[in-house]
């Protein structure tokens, strides 16, 4: 298979859309597990770190988050760099990837933020109740 040639502004252009689109994405997934059971009485995203699909929350928060800000911003400079020049014939990909990947370059941080300040382990009692754990054996 070919690579691509970078030094193209339609190649560019269209690699900037690609990459913002990916971006956009992870950046709905991270939105999906960030605030999955947040109470907005309390303000606080409960998880359970040592069970269950939830131990993986926090992983996935800041593995996901660092690729939406990579893809973003991947997304943002090849299209503003391809943006405008007179061989682009595609230069509605340039505004495309350009606006989203400063979008997503924009959320990521913030969503990565609010998981950071909202999220709380939840203290899951020991097998037996709550005497088990007050009992020394």
């Amino acid at each position: 298979m070919k690579m691509p040639n970078f030094r193209l502004y339609d190649t560019q252009a269209t690699t900037a859309m690609l990459a913002a689109l990916v971006g956009l994405v992870f950046i709905l997934g991270l939105a999906v597990v960030v605030f999955k059971g947040i109470d907005t009485k309390q303000w606080v995203i409960p998880y359970n770190e040592k069970a269950g699909m939830s131990q993986y929350r926090k992983p996935l928060v800041f593995a996901v988050g660092p690729l939406c800000i990579l893809f973003g911003a991947v997304g943002g400079i090849m299209g503003f760099r391809s943006l405008g020049q007179a061989r682009n014939t595609k230069n509605g990909r340039s505004w495309l990837g350009m606006t989203l990947g400063a979008l997503v370059l924009a959320l990521a941080p913030v969503l990565m933020g609010a998981w950071i300040q909202l999220s709380e382990p939840v203290i899951v009692a020991p097998r037996g109740g709550p005497q088990a754990a007050s009992v020394a054996p």
